[in-house]
């Protein structure tokens, strides 16, 4: 081939290539165009429109990763949506639960949405809650805790639904069958031990102490249930607040949520402020010792330095509360101790006792405590041995 020839080949086969590549970003500038539109139905949230246009998109244009993107990101925003009417259909219906779940379906990105469903989940609590108190007016007490109960199943523990769960509860039984009037006058404040958030700002050991600890901790964590301390603390008290109300007892709670900021100090102070007969303090132990195991209560000793006058009483009551749950459990002693490097024990004004319910740190141990069975055999323990400290266990 003579050199002219050559040459007359290359600049055609450039020719060529120039005229393709251009042909590429032609369709390239228009794909994008495309892409724009679509991303404008987004901004509107147009869903829907969104994602028909563009599963039509990505139908001429399946080597497209964004297109894909845009595709599945519509589709799941109309999903969202979809999810939301049919919420706001069914709360019309009455039909709460199912609302529920479809609220479930809200994507996180769907940040209009988020707004709604949040909006939404208020409007069936608050559906809830007046129903309730409207029964309690009616004195439907038990109507009213079942209502309270249904929430419930749907979302879990809500503070504001626990506080009227429990004066429904205190209704029904003065309702239903008169209680001693001794009973009545004796107060019994619990306090669920710890909370989600440790708070590590310090405070006095007792009144006028140098010595300082922190605020509160989160406490200790099941080694085979992989429940918190603090969980399992709540839990119990509940139960344990239905229990006492069952027998006539006032019951006061120094939280009924995890989502609080409450040091051991404030705790102590809450039941002296309350005028409550006896504090109770539900816990549960911890030990790098995993063979440790067995129910445990704590007083402070003649020799506490902030409140030896409750030493005789508190240990009365700690004792009384030890037997009776070791009898109703059948389960293992780990004793009864004076300890006085307790914060919520020396800040206390009435007779105060830790109740160790069993250590998480032990798995045998531990898988019992996390059962209801077992839980239920303890609350009684805990009721008998009140009962008895106060002498109505005839």
């Amino acid at each position: 081939m003579s050199g002219m020839k050559r040459m007359t080949v290359i600049l055609l086969l450039f020719a060529v290539s120039l005229a393709l590549g251009g042909c590429k970003s032609s369709n390239r500038e228009v794909l994008n165009e495309k892409i724009a539109e679509g991303e404008l139905l987004l901004a509107e949230e147009r869903f829907e429109e969104a994602s028909i246009y563009f599963a039509a998109l990505f139908d001429e244009n399946r080597d497209s990763l964004t297109v894909m993107e845009k595709h599945e990101f519509s589709a799941q925003m109309a999903e969202s949506r979809k999810n939301l009417d049919e919420a706001e259909r069914l709360i019309q219906t009455e039909n709460y639960r199912d609302a529920y779940d479809r609220l479930d379906g809200v994507h996180p990105e769907d940040l209009s949405g988020i707004q709604r469903k949040n909006d939404l989940e208020k409007e069936i609590r608050d559906i809830y809650l007046t129903k309730a108190r409207e029964l309690q007016n009616e004195m439907e007490f038990e109507r009213g805790l079942r209502v309270l109960e249904e929430y419930q199943d749907m979302v879990g523990v809500d503070e504001e639904v626990e506080e009227l769960k429990g004066r429904l509860l205190t209704d029904l039984i003065e309702w239903e069958k008169p209680v001693e009037p001794e009973k009545i006058r004796k107060i019994v404040y619990l306090d669920p031990g710890h909370q989600a958030v440790q708070d590590k700002e310090k405070e006095p050991l007792g009144p006028g102490s140098d010595i300082l600890k922190n605020k509160v901790s989160s406490g200790t964590r099941g080694v085979a249930s992989g429940v918190y301390e603090y969980e399992l603390n709540l839990l119990f008290s509940l139960k344990l607040r239905d229990r006492l109300l069952e027998e006539g007892f006032e019951v006061l709670m120094t939280r009924t949520s995890h989502d609080v900021s409450i040091s051991n100090k404030e705790r102590a102070e809450m039941a002296n402020e309350a005028g409550a007969d006896i504090f109770i303090r539900i816990h549960a132990n911890g030990s790098e010792n995993k063979d440790r195991q067995g129910i445990m209560t704590i007083h402070p000793s003649l020799d506490n330095p902030f409140v030896s006058h409750l030493s005789e009483e508190s240990f009365r009551l700690s004792k009384d509360l030890h037997d009776e749950m070791v009898r109703e459990t059948a389960g293992a002693s780990a004793g009864v101790h004076a300890m006085d490097n307790m914060v919520g024990i020396n800040w206390s004004e009435v007779p105060v006792s830790i109740v160790e319910l069993g250590y998480m740190s032990n798995e045998e141990e531990d898988l019992k405590l996390n059962t209801m069975e077992y839980q239920d055999r303890l609350v009684e323990g805990v009721v008998s041995g009140i009962l008895k400290y106060f002498g109505l266990d005839a």
